[in-house]
């Protein structure tokens, strides 16, 4: 997942970038529209275009099939679509008899994915560092572990897992601690669930758009880290690895600086915005620190739901990469 760096900003000047968001982004639309009146055209022919061929256009330029630097057994974009298509309205899938054992389970969105993992009747297992239940519905029903995943042998609590979910990641702090914290502990973890004979693995990186954007300028630890566990992951399970990629993560009820963090209803607007035609046309056209500005962002809850999804077996092996993609993934669960 990708938040904005608040290493090199003060709390104050956060706040304030954070909150003049919205104003930005109407900034940068207003003098080029005229750019979005050319492309105008191009956007009717490919709404016009058979479904098959919209989506096909979409897929090969969001990159939806890659997965760090190897090709992983990988779902489409438009598989996922025409899946949650059919699939909208049917109740929320069962995950009875099946034990999930999701790293990270108290943090931002690690405590919504064992919120939804128990609300579909999952025996869960949270590990964290300091193993202290997160304040969720059904809290009560998880088992609240205390383990440095870096350092720490967790076979044990592994053992019998029908899926690892890893929401592990940090960012912010030094390119070493940033690999550390990102590559080096998700790799282990990798490692130990293999060995544990657990058959699936969830892990939650970064969109494609956002390395391919600021990669080299900025963050370098962050991406190196995300890289080395993607890696490990099409090593050691090529076949049943989920990735789910989002970009900009908004959700909650307030701003927060570090990380920095927009809430809900304001997040919602932005995605919202930006996942308008013209705005979308236009990002296809600019520049990659400008798309990435001009991407939309995604909302925690769909995050879940799509890692959900993707233990559960709802969504195949491969990259759920993207906010569209994570969407349409969210509705399978």
């Amino acid at each position: 997942m990708m938040m904005m760096n608040a290493a090199t900003l003060s709390p104050k000047t956060a706040l304030v970038q954070l909150k003049g968001r919205e104003a930005q982004h109407t900034a940068l639309l207003r003098p080029c529209l005229s750019v979005a009146r050319k492309h105008r055209a191009h956007a009717t022919v490919v709404a016009a275009a058979p479904k098959d061929q919209e989506v096909e256009l979409v897929t090969t330029r969001r990159n939806v099939l890659t997965a760090g630097p190897t090709l992983l057994a990988t779902t489409t974009f438009s598989s996922l679509v025409g899946l949650s298509m059919a699939d909208d309205a049917q109740a929320a899938i069962s995950g009875a008899g099946k034990k999930v054992v999701v790293l990270g389970g108290t943090g931002f969105v690690g405590s919504r994915v064992v919120e939804a993992l128990v609300a579909r009747g999952c025996e869960v297992v949270s590990v964290s560092k300091s193993g202290k239940p997160a304040a969720i519905a059904g809290a009560d029903k998880v088992s609240w572990k205390a383990a440095d995943v870096l350092n720490a042998d967790i076979s044990g609590i592994l053992s019998g897992a029908d899926s690892v979910i890893s929401c592990i990641g940090v960012i912010g702090g030094s390119d070493a601690y940033m690999t550390e914290g990102n590559g080096d502990i998700n790799v282990k973890a990798i490692a130990q669930a293999k060995a544990a004979g657990v058959p699936k693995f969830v892990y939650v990186s970064v969109a494609s758009i956002v390395p391919s954007s600021v990669d080299g300028i900025a963050l370098k630890g962050y991406f190196a880290g995300k890289r080395k566990a993607e890696a490990a992951l099409a090593a050691d399970y090529p076949g049943s690895a989920v990735i789910v990629a989002p970009s900009f993560i908004y959700g909650g009820d307030a701003f927060v600086v570090n990380p920095p963090r927009v809430p809900a209803g304001y997040g919602g607007f932005i995605e919202g915005l930006l996942s308008a035609g013209p705005v979308r046309g236009l990002a296809g056209v600019m520049p990659g620190p400008i798309a990435l500005t001009l991407a939309p962002p995604v909302s925690v809850t769909n995050v879940a739901l799509s890692v959900v999804a993707g233990a559960l077996g709802a969504v195949p092996a491969g990259k759920v990469d993207g906010t569209d993609a994570i969407n349409a993934a969210a509705k399978l669960a």
